[in-house]
This record gives C-alpha cells, sequence and structure tokens, in this order.
C-alpha cells in the first residue's frame, strides 16, 4: 500500500504518542495479531461491530464469493444424499459466505 494513502475508515495515528503504532477508529493503540490484522480487544471491539456500507470493490468481490457458493451448494444438492451431513455441509457454506463478507468488510483488519 501506498505510504501517503489515508484510509477514511481506519485513519493515521491521532497523537504523537501513539505515532508509529497502529490504531482504531476511537485513537487507541493496537498490537497486530498478525501482519495485516488486529486482535480484537477492549479497545476496538466496538469497531468490530460497526455497521459499514461496502464499496464497489467490496460489492463486486461479495457478489464473487457468493456466486461461487451458490454454486457449490447447487452441486451439493443436485449430487449429495439428503442426509445430516448434507445439511452441515450446506450451513457451512452459509458459514463460509458469512467470513468471507466480514474479511471482506474489514479488508483484513481482524
Amino acid at each position: 500500500m501506498d505510504d501517503d494513502y489515508k484510509d477514511p475508515i481506519y485513519p493515521s495515528p491521532m497523537n504523537e504518542e501513539a505515532a508509529g503504532q497502529p490504531q482504531t477508529t476511537t485513537g487507541h493503540s493496537y498490537q497486530q495479531a498478525t501482519p495485516g490484522s488486529e486482535r480484537l480487544s477492549l479497545y476496538n471491539i466496538e469497531d468490530a461491530f460497526q455497521y459499514r456500507r461496502w464499496n464497489d470493490q467490496q460489492e463486486d468481490a461479495g457478489a464473487h464469493v457468493r456466486d461461487a457458493l451458490v454454486n457449490a451448494a447447487k452441486v451439493i444438492l443436485r449430487t449429495v444424499p439428503e442426509t445430516p451431513l448434507r445439511t452441515r455441509a450446506l450451513n457451512m457454506l452459509i458459514d463460509a459466505r458469512m467470513v468471507a463478507n466480514a474479511a471482506i468488510t474489514f479488508r483484513g483488519r481482524f
């Protein structure tokens, strides 16, 4: 990512003391769990539950994920015997969509 880029959702540090450390939208610094992600904590948990409208790029990514998972669900419905395991497989696809949507929403933040 370009060093001059200013993300309107995740602004840069709000004070000199925290300069160079990642910040939440509330101004609290946080420790990164892995490169590009942030651990959930008391300082950022409200950010994790905040509604965020998707931009056009996120809408496109979400549509691709949805289409792929719908196709997978159709294959399962057409070819897998109707059993509790098939139901679990379909539920896992629904879960996969929700988790993928969260990853798209937070752009890898969590």
